[in-house]
């Protein structure tokens, strides 16, 4: 079966009636389908995991360790506020404008928003930065596309030498926390980000999924990084490598992708190095 016998078979299964255990079951008689779940039981796959699951439990502590204490790392806040900024725009990206991961530059769709340059008078902002004396950032209000202008949920930083530790609460019924990144620093410069979205005060057993990002510079300026998705529950591992190249003027301009491990799927369209363009305009 090629790619598009496999989306069209996948497109009848969908159609028509709702009904979960028959179409999963004939899902399951894909061929790609049966060859994905045997490489997620298999060996290397269990290896390849090890890391991850091991920053699944990771995740899990800091759940159990932070989960009820919004109110402790919030009180102080507003004693410590130097400045603030506020962003437009960037909804799709974890922390807007300030984001720490570089997905931007390869994924279509994905952005920063942007800063704007004074409080608008409509209260038209979708993020709020507050920074302390140092100018660290400390808190993040992030007030969605919410009409009421109140905010969606809160994220709160925990700094520790060369890390810098993010819980994001969301105001559902409670506050809860929703999402845990970790950054860690090597002489000022970012070289790994996780982050995991939390499933344990929403009556599930830890993580729905991690990401984490690696990066590698070439005098102070990025040449590449690396991305890897865990998905907890299914043990499916996603590992992409991202190799950029830069303009006369010394921006990011192409790229290439090299899967580094993990399911390879059998497809016709086996192509050489594709070279695919920058998504944004930036040196570092």
């Amino acid at each position: 079966m090629n790619d598009w016998d496999f989306l069209k078979k996948a497109n009848e299964i969908w159609k028509g009636e709702f009904n979960p255990e028959k179409q999963f079951k004939e899902l399951d008689e894909i061929d790609e389908i049966k060859a994905l779940r045997a490489y997620n039981n298999s060996a290397e796959n269990l290896k390849n995991c090890e890391p991850f699951e091991q920053m699944n439990q990771k995740f899990i502590l800091l759940q159990n360790q932070y989960g009820n204490s919004f109110n402790e790392l919030y009180k102080d806040i507003d004693k410590k506020i130097c400045r603030r900024e506020y962003a437009k725009g960037g909804l799709g990206f974890h922390r807007g404008y300030y984001s720490p991961s570089m997905m931007d530059l390869v994924v279509g769709g994905v952005n920063r928003g942007r800063l704007l340059k004074r409080l608008p008078k409509n209260n038209n902002y979708n993020y709020e930065y507050l920074f302390d004396a140092q100018d660290n950032l400390i808190c993040v209000h992030d007030y969605g596309i919410n009409s009421t202008h109140k905010p969606v949920s809160t994220e709160l930083f925990v700094y520790q030498e060369d890390k810098v530790l993010s819980l994001e609460f969301y105001y559902y019924e409670n506050i809860s926390l929703h999402f845990i990144s970790e950054c860690q620093y090597e002489n000022k410069r970012l070289i790994r980000y996780e982050s995991a979205r939390c499933n344990l005060f929403y009556g599930g057993s830890g993580c729905t999924e991690i990401n984490v990002e690696t990066y590698e510079y070439t005098n102070d300026l990025l040449q590449s990084f690396c991305w890897y998705r865990y998905n907890p529950s299914m043990r499916t591992l996603t590992q992409e490598k991202f190799i950029f190249n830069r303009d006369e003027e010394g921006y990011l301009s192409t790229y290439v992708t090299k899967q580094l491990g993990g399911f390879k799927p059998k497809t016709k369209f086996e192509s050489g190095e594709d070279i695919y363009n920058v998504r944004v305009k930036r040196k570092r």
